[in-house]
């Protein structure tokens, strides 16, 4: 009990910390802003300087929320002159970002306009939301480097990135011009369609630029990976078909990805793969990261789940399973330690906090994959059609998916989401005593148990592989979420059995679901069967 009251006391004032947020997102929005950045890569450091439009969207708007790195020191904030009074405050569910509230010199009215001047320096803190070595200095969206109103729609902005010579910087939007001399190297970027976030890498880069499908492709890689830039194009190449496959062509004409890091093994290409189709997604969307402020964690839902995807149309089926085979590894780690795990993620969700951890966003992209198999490729496919369309760069989140989805496929998604997403229960099913004996009359008959080795929800659809030698059947069954005796015949007889085999289920046992029998012989495909249902003792 003791327990539950501390965590009841903790959501308590996250809540009403991040609420607080949103209500001054609520308020008044951030329209557009210029930013002047100065960094000092050797040193990890910067400087800006950020000019922005505040609008008022309510009457009588005193004061507004930003968020900025905790690193970076805030040495004034101007309006009309006049030094504005601040107040910092740390973000304890946040650490390495801190929520700076700003007074205004006078109460404004509905639609007037504040230009506020923003002026820090400083090392940016938080590994989550900076990363700093020797090869450069990287900042994401979310480390909120920049002062970005709380809970605003969206703006654009024009970015100028000073650095040494040889460093390259990069940013979100259009390139529009760039000049070195002896002494820096001088990047000036501009979006021209509304945005969430902006993220910030300056380093020493190789550049490789292609047009492909009628958009402009730029990779720029680290040291790393300088002497894949080629290969690393043809698989952004492979990105954008497998995204237009899927989705038609894009509204964006410029996708721009940083690549920084050398994968082990057979894990590069794959990692890879999923980088590019990470980013493409955020791109494809017009980049609605953290846009209504409490849907970040979907929309990194969403841009992994289109990973999932885009793995397997680029390198094959057995590479994006083992991609998913890693996340729900990655899942069963994280939630022991992390955080985001200990509550189902429509709890989580409901505490509107900045960043979304890693547990929350892979366990609601795998019931994503799940929705995709029980809708059926089509209607998935056209419910993210229908999405971008009516949401591209504007704010969104699950519940406006799950209702195109039911609106598309008839189906009761926002069921199936919430049996999925409103729990913490571990999806773990186990394959055991498996047998294949001929069948009186020709063929063979295949039984085995599947066991839940958790507390696994049902029902839902699975498919199950059976393999003899070069012959291969595969059914299609339910799972109850109790422990069952399944048997399906064949005309061929089967030496291996494995569930879900193009992992569509989010199965925490997944290394259990293939059951070897014994060597099988030729035979002629086909299938008849029925399971048998046993409640679990």
């Amino acid at each position: 009990m003791q327990a539950m009251g501390i965590g009841w006391v903790a959501r308590q004032k996250r809540t009403h910390l991040f609420s607080s947020l949103a209500r001054s997102g609520d308020e008044a929005t951030v329209a557009h802003y210029d930013i002047s950045v100065r960094t000092d890569v050797e040193q990890g450091r910067l400087e800006a300087t950020a000019v922005l439009v505040l609008r008022a969207l309510v009457s009588g708007v005193t004061r507004h929320c930003f968020i900025l790195n905790s690193g970076l020191a805030l040495r004034a904030v101007t309006m009309d002159g006049g030094r504005l009074e601040t107040r910092e405050l740390e973000l304890a569910d946040a650490p390495g970002l801190k929520a700076v509230w700003v007074h205004l010199l006078q109460p404004l009215a509905v639609e007037q306009e504040a230009r506020l001047t923003f002026v820090y320096a400083g090392r940016p803190a938080g590994g989550r939301w900076a990363h700093i070595d020797d090869s450069g200095l990287r900042l994401s969206r979310r480390a909120a480097w920049y002062p970005v109103g709380a809970g605003f729609d969206s703006f654009t902005a024009r970015v100028a990135c000073a650095t040494f010579p040889g460093m390259v910087a990069v940013t979100d939007g259009d390139l529009v011009s760039s000049s070195e001399t002896d002494d820096q190297a001088v990047y000036v970027w501009e979006t021209r369609e509304p945005i969430s976030g902006l993220a910030l890498t300056s380093g020493r880069f190789a550049v490789e630029r292609k047009e492909h499908r009628g958009v402009e492709l730029e990779l720029y890689l680290g040291p790393l990976l300088k002497d894949q830039a080629s290969e690393a194009m043809d698989l952004f190449c492979g990105v954008i078909d497998g995204y237009s496959s899927m989705l038609g062509q894009p509204e964006a004409r410029r996708f721009t990805a940083v690549l920084r890091r050398r994968y082990p093994g057979d894990e590069h290409l794959v990692r890879l793969v999923a980088a590019l189709a990470h980013e493409t997604a955020h791109i494809w969307w017009g980049s609605p990261i953290s846009v209504g402020f409490g849907d970040t964690w979907f929309h990194e839902a969403l841009a992994r789940a289109m990973a999932y995807e885009t793995v397997g149309r680029v390198l094959g089926d057995d590479a994006r399973a083992t991609l998913i085979h890693e996340e729900i590894d990655r899942y069963a780690a994280d939630s022991a330690i992390g955080s985001g795990a200990e509550e189902s993620v429509l709890s989580w969700a409901r505490s509107r906090v900045l960043d979304a951890p890693r547990p929350v966003c892979i366990r609601a992209a795998l019931v994503l994959r799940l929705l995709h198999y029980t809708l059926g490729n089509e209607a998935f496919l056209e419910t993210l059609r229908r999405h971008v369309s009516m949401y591209r760069a504007k704010p969104s989140g699950l519940s406006e998916f799950v209702e195109i989805a039911e609106r598309v496929s008839g189906k009761p998604v926002d069921s199936l989401v919430r049996q999925w997403l409103g729990t913490t229960a571990s999806f773990a099913y186990e394959i055991r005593n498996a047998r294949c004996s001929p069948k009186p009359g020709g063929g063979f008959v295949t039984k085995f148990s599947l066991v839940n080795m958790a507390d696994a929800v049902g029902p839902v659809q699975a498919d199950v592989l059976l393999a003899g030698d070069e012959w291969k059947t595969q059914e299609k069954v339910t799972l109850t979420g109790r422990d069952q005796v399944l048997v399906i015949c064949t005309k061929h007889p089967v030496s291996c059995i494995v569930l879900d085999p193009d992992a569509y289920l989010p199965n925490r046992s997944w290394r259990h679901c293939r059951a070897s029998i014994g060597p099988g012989v030729t035979g002629s495909t086909g299938s008849t069967g029925h399971t048998e249902d046993r409640g679990r003792p």
